[in-house]
């Protein structure tokens, strides 16, 4: 990596690829403001002035609810959008994102991570792409229509590539105009993904397996192949290493300058996917759950929310890297992929 310091403490806007915010508004629906009064002070802290907020459906919502809830979140979403009046926009291109930046604002880019809303209906995506979605994640950890998800192992993922519906909806997608983020998807369908579709592709959380070796996770061949497309890897805030003891913001550094290291700084941006929001709310018996059901998330000391985005700034410029490295990581990466697709 880069050994020279910046020239300037000038500290860029940042752009966080994978947020579960949906999730949290549709559980705490009771709480009107609640992106007001609770997350644009966290956003403020930390100079967010983009992510990505993903529609997710839980289990206990499969398969009858998932579309309903997808359509309850976005609607929330929205809702809670117009109460954060000038704080808050929904971006639907680019150029709302510009708009967003000079006016001050933090902007929202709706996302989808996982297509069970879509059941098999390709028609219902169009429906969110007018809702405003621009990103879609094909699969969380689980099967779907589409394909199947990486598995929290170092094997055991289904060895199935996508099925016909999942190759059907990366054309749809790219002749929409919507990014192809292919986080959680399992080895298989990744290679399906880069042989049938051109551009750039991202994976918007994620952790190199070098640190982690969980299939849900990524392995070099793939880091490579999505940054030679012009693509971006988000590093992933939570799945950094299985002992808890080395999560730190220093080990998330490393995952940065690795992937810088494998692919080029062009190819590395931040999909936190932070969960200590969650967690606020859950009990101990819903975090316990998550954890049988996936893996223990151990969170880093001082990057648990967006709040904490000074202290990554300020640690990338101690270890090195130089301004315009920094600004690439934590916006101009997303952004230039951003402008590319969704136009």
């Amino acid at each position: 990596m880069a050994s020279a310091r910046p020239t300037s403490d000038h500290l860029p806007g940042l752009v966080d690829m994978h947020f579960d915010l949906p999730l949290a508004l549709y559980d705490r629906r009771a709480q009107r403001g609640l992106l007001r009064d609770e997350f644009v002070p966290e956003l403020r802290a930390g100079g967010v002035e983009l992510i990505g907020a993903a529609l997710y459906i839980e289990e206990k919502y499969l398969p009858e609810m998932a579309l309903r809830v997808a359509l309850d979140q976005a609607a929330r979403l929205l809702e809670e959008i117009e109460l954060a009046g000038q704080d808050v926009t929904l971006c639907r291109s680019y150029a709302d994102i510009e708009g967003a930046r000079r006016e001050g604002k933090i902007g929202v880019l709706l996302t989808m991570e996982g297509v069970e809303p879509l059941g098999t209906d390709l028609y219902l995506l169009r429906v969110f792409y007018e809702l405003g979605v621009r990103s879609v994640g094909l699969t969380h950890a689980r099967r779907n229509a589409a394909g199947d998800g990486g598995v929290f192992a170092s094997a055991g993922s289904s060895p199935a590539g996508l099925s016909p519906f999942g190759k059907a909806l990366l054309k749809e997608c790219q002749r929409l105009g919507i990014v192809i983020d292919l986080a959680h998807l399992n080895p298989a369908g990744v290679d399906d993904a880069l042989a049938l579709t051109d551009g750039p592709v991202i994976i918007s959380h994620t952790n190199p397996r070098r640190f982690h070796d969980i299939e849900r996770n990524t392995g070099d061949a793939h880091i490579r192949a999505v940054g030679a497309r012009g693509g971006v890897v988000g590093i992933n805030a939570v799945l950094l290493s299985a002992e808890k003891e080395k999560a730190t913001l220093d080990h998330y550094i490393d995952h940065i300058a690795y992937v810088a290291d494998l692919a080029g700084i062009d190819a590395v941006g931040v999909g936190f996917d932070f969960i200590e929001f969650l967690f606020r709310y859950w009990t101990p018996e819903q975090q316990a759950a998550l954890a049988a059901s996936m893996i223990e998330a151990h969170q880093p000391p001082g990057l648990t929310n967006h709040s904490h985005a000074s202290n990554l700034r300020r640690r990338m410029r101690e270890r090195g890297f130089r301004a315009d490295e920094i600004e690439k990581v934590l916006r101009g990466n997303w952004l230039r992929v951003l402008q590319q697709v969704i136009g």
